[in-house]
């Protein structure tokens, strides 16, 4: 069987998570939304049909995968934004009939396709019609499972997700890395250490609510606090005397202190010191600065809501997110500055570098440079030349076609920025910018 993956037009809604990789390549949970897939269905060949714009960047992140339209055979297709399954439903998707389709809380979110039919889906697909593409499929099941509509559920889920991820794909009470003398374990029986990470003296691992994983060559540091669920990723360092609340989730390569709680770390990211990050979702390649603080909870406990372009900023038109707690979320390459402090439910774009002590636009568009009292336009060619820098720092090359999506993604915001920094040099209404 063939499992394809594609993108809807919803994907718009995760705003700058989704401007520079296809929705399924977020993190939620131990894994990735492919990843998960990828292990319920191992015995598939894989199609990931996304966006024109990533597919060559989509082409070189999946090797293994086939990028465009899957071929003439029968195939169950995902939609990308998948996110909380079970066992159960996965088989049951699996066993279905070869003409099928699924639907949770009334959205279309799977079928299984004949191969003769496969085209006809496809072109559709392509064309942002999931509802045409599989109109003609009679009887649709509803089954539990949950689509993701925005980042916000993403963070909601990721603690729920560590449980699930952890009971299907690790050994619990493993030790493969090391914990050292002077470390201290809560509850080991639901623990995993991998190969190459240490536990140093003095930290303490708290796995009473929840498992923790800690992922190969991963470093918890003397004095910090780990507690589960939680997720160290492959490399990733937490910093001496960090606190690592429950629901934390570190990507690869990042290095993390201060005390964040129930965040998503997409990979390769920074935030090295003190300052508290909560209910939030960073993008790769961020660098917070010392003391940048996140409010994830206003005041009068009422639900977020967040924004998702600058005009609806400026309209004051935010979407009510569904939750008390949410923070931030940050787009891949964004620097704050030292102090910085954002606002409930801030969303920040890709490739901003921002600075000042009080960031209080709740929405800011990618690529923008500047303090609240003068921002502008941040020039795409020194963007790119710092982001080549700071991949190096990991060890990493700015691809030639990871050059090129990202020059598009600052083209497809022009509008956006345009919009919030107002023309020809107007001041950005309540923060005095200027172009």
């Amino acid at each position: 069987m063939n499992l394809c993956l594609y993108e809807d037009p919803a994907v718009r809604a995760f705003g700058p998570l989704a401007l520079l990789r296809p929705v399924f390549g977020l993190r939620c949970g131990a894994f990735t939304l492919v990843e998960k897939l990828v292990r319920a269905f191992p015995d598939a060949s894989l199609t990931l049909m996304v966006r024109p714009e990533l597919e060559e960047w989509t082409r070189h992140v999946y090797p293994t995968a086939r990028i465009g339209d899957p071929p003439a055979e029968e195939t169950l297709f995902l939609n990308g934004r998948l996110c909380m399954t079970d066992d159960e439903m996965l088989h049951f998707l699996a066993a279905s009939p070869s003409e099928a389709s699924f639907l949770s809380q009334g959205t279309l979110f799977a079928a299984k396709v004949a191969g003769a039919r496969v085209e006809h889906v496809a072109r559709h697909l392509r064309a942002g019609e999931p509802e045409t593409a599989f109109q003609d499929l009679r009887y649709p099941a509803e089954v539990n499972a949950f689509l993701a509509d925005s980042a916000a559920d993403l963070i909601r889920w990721s603690p729920r997700q560590i449980v699930q991820d952890f009971r299907y794909a690790f050994q619990a009470g493993t030790v493969r890395g090391t914990i050292e003398t002077g470390a201290h374990v809560l509850q080991p029986e639901a623990l995993h250490v991998a190969r190459g990470a240490r536990v140093m003296p003095g930290a303490v691992v708290n796995a009473e609510g929840g498992p923790v994983l800690i992922q190969e060559n991963a470093v918890v540091e003397p004095l910090a606090y780990v507690e589960g669920p939680a997720v160290i990723g492959e490399r990733s360092r937490v910093k001496a005397g960090a606190q690592i609340r429950a629901g934390t989730v570190l990507g690869p390569v990042c290095r993390v202190g201060g005390e964040v709680e129930a965040t998503i770390f997409q990979g390769f990211a920074n935030k090295q010191h003190d300052g508290f990050l909560g209910h939030s979702f960073v993008g790769e390649w961020v660098n917070l600065g010392a003391g940048t603080i996140t409010s994830d909870l206003k005041n009068n406990y009422s639900n977020v809501r967040f924004y998702r372009t600058a005009r609806t900023w400026k309209a004051k038109e935010g979407v009510d997110s569904g939750q008390r707690l949410l923070g931030s979320v940050i787009g891949d390459f964004t620097k704050t500055g030292i102090g910085a402090t954002l606002p409930t439910g801030c969303v920040i774009g890709v490739g901003c570098n921002l600075y000042g002590t009080s960031l209080q636009p709740a929405y800011v568009p990618s690529f923008v440079w500047g303090t609240p009292e003068a921002q502008g336009e941040h020039r795409i060619d020194a963007m790119i030349e710092t982001a080549a820098r700071a991949m190096e720092r990991r060890q990493a090359e700015l691809r030639v076609e990871f050059d090129s999506l990202i020059r598009q993604a600052f083209d497809d915001t022009q509008d956006d920025r345009d919009a919030y920094l107002g023309a020809a040099g107007a001041p950005v209404p309540g923060t005095g910018g200027a172009r």
